[in-house]
C-alpha cells in the first residue's frame, strides 16, 4: 500500500473509532505509522487530508455506480435509463460501515465550504447523466436522484430510516417506472418559460 493511501486509511480508521472531531494531523500521522513530517509530506494541512478523504469517498461511489450501471447494460444492452437503475440499486441495501465514514467526513468537511467543491461537481455530473445521457425524461431521471441521494442521507445520518420491505417497495416502483419511460416528456413537463 502506497503512503498516501496507508495515510488515507489511518484518517478513516481514527474517524471510525473516534469520530470526525478526534481527527488530529498527530493522530493520523500515529496511526499510520509515520512521523508528522512524513505526513506533511502528503498532506500539508487538515483540510489537504480532508479533501483526500471525500476525493478518495467520491472516487469508489463512482467506480460502483459504473460496475452496477455496466451490470444492467449487460442485462439488456438497448435499455434506457441504466445510470438510473444502478443509483438506486447501489441505495438498495444500506452499508452502515460505510455510511458511518462517510457521515463523519461530510460533517467535517462542512464546516470549510471550499473543501466541498468536488463533492457539488460530482453531485453535478451525476445529474447531468441522469437528466442527458440515460435516455429518459428528465422528470424520471431527476426522480431517480432524489430517491437515490434521500435513502442516502437518511442512511448517513439516520434520519429515521424505512423498513427494509418499505425501502423495497419504493425502489421497486422507481425501478419499474425507469423501465417503463420512453425517454419522451409526458404531458405537463414542458418548461412554463419557454415559448409556445
Amino acid at each position: 500500500m502506497q503512503t498516501r493511501e496507508r495515510i488515507l486509511q489511518a484518517a478513516i480508521e481514527v474517524i471510525q473509532t473516534d469520530g470526525a472531531a478526534s481527527l488530529t494531523l498527530d493522530r493520523v500521522a500515529l496511526a499510520a505509522g509515520l512521523s508528522k513530517g512524513g505526513f506533511l509530506y502528503h498532506f500539508g494541512s487538515k483540510d489537504a487530508l480532508m479533501a483526500g478523504l471525500l476525493d478518495e469517498t467520491l472516487t469508489v461511489l463512482d467506480d460502483e455506480l459504473d460496475i452496477r450501471e455496466a451490470r444492467f447494460r449487460d442485462d439488456d444492452p438497448a435499455a434506457r435509463g441504466t445510470f438510473a437503475l444502478a443509483y438506486l440499486d447501489y441505495v438498495r441495501e444500506p452499508y452502515k460501515a460505510a455510511a458511518d465514514t462517510s457521515a463523519s467526513i461530510l460533517a467535517a468537511a462542512s464546516l470549510d465550504d471550499e473543501l466541498l467543491a468536488n463533492t457539488r461537481a460530482t453531485f453535478e455530473r451525476w445529474q447531468e447523466r441522469l437528466l442527458h445521457h440515460d435516455g429518459l425524461a428528465e422528470a424520471t431521471g431527476l426522480l431517480a436522484r432524489i430517491v437515490g441521494d434521500g435513502l442516502w442521507l437518511i442512511d448517513l445520518f439516520g434520519l429515521a430510516p424505512p423498513t427494509k420491505a418499505e425501502r423495497h417497495e419504493v425502489l421497486d416502483l422507481v425501478s419499474a417506472m425507469i423501465s417503463g419511460d420512453d425517454g419522451s416528456e409526458g404531458p405537463g413537463d414542458e418548461d412554463p418559460h419557454d415559448g409556445p
